[in-house]
């Protein structure tokens, strides 16, 4: 055996050894290893917790922001959809009440008679243009007569003029039309009112003539010399025309001291007694005519008689007069009847002569 191939005997140990050594390296690197990652973890849990901490912390605040921003989003949201509601009831308001003043405007006066009684007998809640509107188109219906004599709006809705007067309308407390004329005077000094005469009653179709505003006529034009003797003739054919087509509209027209259309029969007591110089003057007058006369039979009494039949009686009182007119068979008013008669006016206009 040669000295190259002599195996040493230990050789198997030393390898051993060998494989050893080689393998503790490995061991403990495998520690180091699993140490570093071990070390690595618990690092890592714990920027995990915090993360996780401050990660629920910015998701609280982000559900409150996001939580309050939803609240003012539904409020705003609320909001408008308030508003909207509201136009959409001012836009339906608005359109009911169009349509209203419609219906007005092609109204016939049945239809009209029928709005006035819902709508302002009962009142119910329109607007002011409707209901200014629903007056001025049905007082015109009763106006309509007077287009013969140029019946004619003015800037007011509430009057109209004509070529001998002017007429305005009101509505009373009771829901009645009240009718008013004003005249123009002859003397540029005066000044003319509006005379309330007419008053009509939609519920019960009636008409009231308040006849006061006759006699106050009467005494404007005899006394105060405002008008003359054609307007006040004029104004009473005219209003007639008024009377005749409120009858046509079926309307009742209570009897009247200016309605033309009746003979006059008719008591009317004053609260002054009549002068000397008055009785006097009709006197003188009766006695020069000789369709006229002067009876004074019975104490008290004194029994004018007048053309065509016609006679007035006075009954004298200490602190009033009493008289009886009777027009017998011709039809007229007392408005005509006194301007036919002027010398018997100061019966009824205390202090002329």
């Amino acid at each position: 055996m040669t000295k190259e191939t002599q195996k040493n005997p230990l050789e198997p140990q030393l390898m051993d050894q060998e494989e050893t050594l080689e393998v503790q390296p490995e061991e403990v690197n495998e520690v180091d290893e699993n140490s570093a990652t071990n070390a690595s973890t618990t690092v890592d849990d714990r920027s995990l917790v915090e993360d996780n901490v401050e990660d629920d912390s910015f998701k609280l605040v982000e559900e409150e922001e996001e939580a309050e921003y939803e609240d003012d989003y539904y409020a705003v949201k609320a909001q408008d959809h308030q508003r909207i509601e509201s136009l959409i009831e001012q836009a339906e308001n608005e359109l009911a009440d169009l349509k209203l003043r419609k219906s007005i405007m092609e109204a016939d006066f049945s239809g009209l008679l029928n709005h006035y009684r819902h709508l302002i007998l009962t009142e119910q809640e329109i607007s002011v243009i409707a209901k200014k509107t629903l007056l001025e188109y049905y007082a015109y219906e009763f106006l309509k007569p007077l287009k013969v004599i140029h019946l004619t709006a003015t800037d007011n809705y509430d009057t109209w003029k004509t070529k001998h007067f002017n007429v305005r309308f009101r509505l009373t407390e009771t829901k009645e039309l009240e009718f008013s004329f004003k005249l123009n005077p002859v003397n540029s000094s005066y000044q003319s009112n509006y005379l309330p005469l007419l008053t009509i009653n939609s519920n019960s179709q009636s008409v009231v003539v308040n006849d006061e505003q006759i006699l106050h006529l009467i005494s404007q034009w005899h006394a105060d010399n405002i008008f003359s003797v054609n307007q006040l003739s004029l104004f009473n054919y005219d209003v007639n025309l008024i009377l005749a087509h409120l009858k046509e509209l079926d309307f009742t027209v209570s009897p009247s001291l200016i309605d033309n259309t009746q003979t006059l029969a008719v008591d009317m007591e004053t609260d002054f007694p009549v002068a000397a110089e008055v009785l006097d003057q009709i006197f003188i007058i009766t006695m020069e005519n000789h369709s006229y006369d002067f009876i004074t039979e019975n104490k008290g009494e004194i029994l004018v008689l007048l053309d065509k039949n016609q006679r007035l009686t006075i009954h004298l009182y200490t602190e009033s007069t009493l008289l009886t007119i009777d027009s017998d068979q011709w039809k007229r008013s007392l408005l005509d009847f006194f301007t036919s008669y002027p010398f018997l006016v100061p019966l009824v206009v205390q202090g002329e002569e």
